[in-house]
Formats: C-alpha cells, structure tokens, sequence
C-alpha cells in the first residue's frame, strides 16, 4: 500500500511540474513582427524601460539580447511636446512647448484631420506632437540601465538629422556597455521599417546619437536610446542617481560629420555650440530620478 501511494504521489508532482513549465512557457504576447513573448519576457522588456508600443514594433535580434535581462525599473518620467511651425513674412518661427497628455491626445487626433493650414508665404501653421520618456532600471547589484524613448506620434514637419542623447552624473557613475539606438516606424501606407543607423559619441558625462529622421509620410516614429552604467571606482554607497534624457529636433539639416564635433552632453542636457544652435529646436529634458541606496 505504501508503495502505491509513494507512486500516486510521485505521479501528481511530475504533472504539476510539467504544468508550471508549460505555463511559464506559453505564449503571452505576439508583437507585429510575429515574435511570441512569454509573460516573464515581457514584463523583463518593461521593467528594461521599453514602452509598450515600441515592444509591438520590436525586431528580433534587440527582444533576443533583452528578453532574459531581469531588471527593476526604478524611475520613468514621461513628458509630452507639442512643436509649432508659423510663416511671418517668409520667416519661420518654431516653438515647442511642454503640455499635458489629454492635449497631446486631442493635437494627435486634429493633425490628422486638417494638417498644416494656411497660406505657405505668411500664416502657414503647422503642429507636431511627439513624447519622451526617461527611465532608470536595476539589472542586479552591478549594473543600472538607463533609456530614453522618443515617440513621435504624428509626422515631424522637419526630417533632418537629430540627437538623442542621456546625460549622466560623471562623480558618481560611468559607462559600462555599448550604447543602443534604434529607430522604427510606421508609414501612412501601414508600411513598418526600422534602422540601426546613427553617428554616436561617447564622453565622461553621458552619451548621444545623431540620426536621420524618415523622408517618408509616416504615422508614428519610435525611438530608443539605452547604455549600462555602473559605480566609477572607489565610489561607496550611492543615495541618489538621475539621468536626463535630451533631444534636439532639427529645423535645418546638418550632416553628422560636421555635428559631431560642436555637440556634447550632460545632467543640463544636450549642449551645442553657436555654430549650430540656430539649426535645433529647444526641447525641455525629461529625468528620471533614484532616491535609495545601491
């Protein structure tokens, strides 16, 4: 009798184990480029600081080199952008301003509708709406991930070449990985594409990007931006971090060769020189901010 139960009960725990293992392994999330996520995968792209549609939009080589990653999202701040283009007497006048997500929300749903109105020579007036989200993950004891997403949701009236960029605290931490830059997006004919391509520059303060916006009508741009960070030698325990996400948005174009070497970054922000300035749109930075202790 007690061997039979000894097999009952041998039986019920290889069955409840192969349970869980099915469970943990079932399919939770199928992006539009077929790629099937478990739950855990998910949550471990979200906790990384993605954002949910640039998960829906993700290729496969960036979801195979993240999904495992076991992180904690410490700090995400989010802002949205509205960015106006007026024509006075020939002259183009451009100004962003921070608002609200209901108004971000509404300006989306009106672009589409009228687009640029009025005369091109004087009185033209053009929107943009478009967001940006700064955040800070945990990945173990040795090392925090840093991100900042750009969401344009409406096409950018302007397509040159901008910056993204993450200004870091250089007394307390330094870079520990490759700095990542993607860019994906959706055309008005529902054609998805994405690049890798971008001119990046390292220095003691953080990190940026130059790339080139799509030529093409499109509905949505996603972009992201991300490095590791750790402790610089001989730095204790540390109380308080925060990275400042930046981004210029161009109104006239400038190649990356000639950029590179007039623009920097750190905790202010992307900085560029008077050789350029008058080339970029002024945009408030988003940071995220840590208090606790690693």
């Amino acid at each position: 009798m007690k061997k039979y139960l000894y097999k009952i009960l041998l039986a019920t725990m290889i069955l409840m184990s192969t349970t869980v293992v099915y469970a943990a392994n079932e399919v939770y999330y199928v992006n539009e480029n077929n790629i099937e996520m478990t739950e855990s995968e998910y949550n471990n792209l979200v906790a990384l600081g993605f954002t949910e549609r640039y998960i829906s939009h993700m290729k496969e080589e960036e979801f195979l080199a993240n999904k495992d990653v076991v992180a904690t999202l410490l700090s995400s701040s989010k802002k949205y952008y509205r960015t106006t283009t007026m024509m006075r007497n020939g002259i183009r006048v451009t100004v962003t301003n921070e608002i609200s997500l209901e108004e971000a929300i509404e300006l989306q749903e009106e672009i589409v509708l009228r687009g640029p109105s009025g005369n091109f020579y004087d009185g033209m007036v053009g929107d943009s709406v478009f967001s940006m989200t700064t955040s800070i993950a945990a990945i173990g004891n040795t090392y925090m991930r840093y991100m900042n997403n750009v969401e344009w949701l409406s096409d950018p009236l302007y397509k040159y070449h901008d910056i993204i960029g993450i200004g870091i605290e250089d007394n307390k931490v330094e870079i520990a990985s490759v700095a990542v830059f993607n860019e994906q997006w959706v055309t008005t004919n529902n054609v998805h594409d994405d690049t890798q391509v971008c001119s990046p520059k390292y220095v003691s303060t953080g990190s940026l990007a130059v790339f080139e916006l799509p030529s093409t009508a499109v509905s949505h741009i996603d972009i992201a931006f991300y490095f590791n960070i750790r402790k610089k030698a001989n730095v204790g325990t540390i109380t308080s971090l925060y990275a400042v996400g930046d981004y210029a948005h161009a109104n006239s174009d400038v190649t990356p060769s000639n950029l590179l070497s007039h623009i920097s970054i750190n905790t202010s922000g992307i900085m560029i020189d008077s050789t350029y300035a008058a080339y970029f749109i002024d945009i408030p930075e988003a940071t995220a901010s840590f208090i606790g202790t690693w």
